[in-house]
């Protein structure tokens, strides 16, 4: 399993499911070591982050997937990780030009 994203990324949504927050964080982690344009695993992990107050890092992955998902011409997708977004410059009281361009490089 050492190089299976797909394998990473389906016991990171079993651990999130089970509540077990940093076991679905590192599994999501290494789905994107392999695969870094898992627009999935981005937001999961920018939801997970959230939930942990992690918000800079909540903030770089919904971002990362919400250009993730318009490349991939998903819509529906790309729309949920902008209303995130929006939401967690709210909860974390942050504004876009407070990241510079190499925190976009996750």
């Amino acid at each position: 399993m050492p190089d299976d994203p797909a394998a990473h990324f389906n016991l990171g949504a079993e651990y999130e499911k089970a509540g077990r927050t940093e076991e679905a964080v590192r599994e999501f982690e290494e789905t994107l070591k392999s695969n870094a344009n898992s627009a999935e695993a981005h937001f999961n992990l920018a939801v997970l982050y959230e939930s942990m107050n992690k918000g800079d890092k909540a903030i770089l992955h919904i971002l990362k997937a919400g250009n993730l998902f318009g490349s991939k011409n998903d819509q529906v997708s790309k729309v949920e990780a902008r209303g995130l977004l929006r939401k967690y410059y709210r909860k974390f009281d942050v504004k876009p030009e407070d990241f510079s361009q190499s925190d976009l490089d996750i």
